[in-house]
């Protein structure tokens, strides 16, 4: 009996009772905001605006500031730009840059093993959503910080202010701050619950969908050794960051989606940044490393099937490819000290892969029908 007391009292002292209530009552004072708004006629254009700012303010300062910037460092831009991250990912609600980008860091490192803080492996409501109910340190709950995986931005006094006051730099930010917006035209309580309330949560459950819906549901085009999918629902929800499993293959890419009808706004905004002059260094995967990694998975996916990949035909495809990837390397490192001269042959280079790789998916798909129909 007593032993039960014990792990029921130590089981209490684990829950971040301010997150969980948080993440429980918001979910549900949204949608009772939404009726009474509803049904007393309340709600007034210029906060809807509002709220439809803030939502892309706060889940583009995820996306390109919290995610692709400050975890990843997929790019370089000014420092008011990061202030803007800072003040509008804040807003988010959810948790200091420094907290997300660690956790976010150990995602990447540790995917699908028990370190992975928010492990798919441990259940989707887990991944979306529990994983943030107990406190760091405890038993269930996230691992401690270490300062030293992110000292690239502990170094950096604002980002440790904000880690500081955490609290009151998003009640400022996601509340009162609308509310204030909102208080020119009569309407602070729109601002604070429209824009400010129910636009976290579905911010929140954007985000949210990534570490569990893009970790369950959609394809695996880049890599099979891991859970991320991509999700073109997600990628909707999220400013683009749902084709997660190119996301898992090549972190360090600014780009999450690769195809320009790819739905990536995030990768819109940071090119156009870097065309203003705002951002600059913006990291791109080779198009062979791509084409490579769709081979790759290509051949685990046939030798799933059983289906024979010694042909004549496909080992000599196979053969061209690898030694076009192989050129194609060499000449990106002349391509660096001699720019106009091997542009154009390396453009040829790239454009032959290209026509390889496809060779080769029109010869699987045609092997695959075949030992469907033997």
């Amino acid at each position: 009996m007593k032993e039960s007391l014990n792990n029921i009292k130590q089981w209490i002292k684990n829950i971040n009772w301010q997150t969980n209530l948080y993440l429980i009552l918001s979910p549900i004072l949204s949608i009772y905001v939404i009726y009474y708004y509803s049904t007393n006629q309340l709600f007034k254009w210029e906060t809807i605006l509002l709220a439809i700012f803030m939502w892309f303010a706060s889940g583009m300062a995820i996306t390109v500031g919290y995610h692709r910037y400050f975890s990843h460092r997929s790019y370089k831009t000014k420092k008011w730009i990061e202030y803007l991250y800072v003040f509008f990912g804040t807003s988010a609600m959810e948790m200091s840059i420094a907290e997300w980008a660690y956790d976010h860091r150990n995602h990447h490192r540790y995917t699908d093993t028990e370190k992975d803080p928010y492990s798919i492996k441990k259940g989707f409501w887990y991944a979306h959503i529990s994983w943030l109910f107990t406190n760091r340190g405890t038993e269930g709950g996230k691992t401690e910080m270490d300062f030293k995986k992110i000292s690239d931005l502990w170094k950096d006094p604002f980002i440790r202010f904000q880690y500081k006051y955490f609290t009151l730099f998003a009640i400022f930010s996601a509340f009162i701050f609308p509310g204030m917006i909102a208080s020119l035209w009569g309407d602070f309580w729109g601002g604070v619950l429209i824009a400010g309330l129910v636009r976290s949560v579905i911010v929140h459950h954007g985000t949210f969908s990534i570490n569990s819906v893009c970790h369950m549901i959609g394809k695996r085009p880049y890599s099979l050794e891991e859970s991320a999918r991509d999700s073109w629902i997600s990628a909707l929800l999220t400013f683009g960051e749902g084709y997660h499993n190119f996301h898992h293959k090549f972190p360090g890419d600014y780009r999450n989606a690769i195809r320009f009808w790819q739905y990536d706004p995030s990768k819109w905004f940071i090119w156009t940044l870097s065309k203003l002059g705002l951002s600059w260094d913006l990291h791109r995967t080779p198009q062979e490393r791509i084409l490579q990694a769709k081979w790759e998975v290509w051949e685990q996916t046939l030798q799933q099937k059983n289906i024979n990949l010694s042909s004549e035909m496909l080992t000599s495809i196979k053969q061209k490819f690898f030694e076009l990837v192989d050129q194609i390397s060499k000449l990106r490192k002349e391509y660096e000290s001699s720019y106009e001269n091997k542009k154009e042959i390396l453009n040829q280079k790239i454009k032959e892969l290209q026509d390889t790789y496809k060779n080769f998916v029109k010869l699987i798909k045609h092997s695959i029908d075949e030992s469907i129909y033997a």
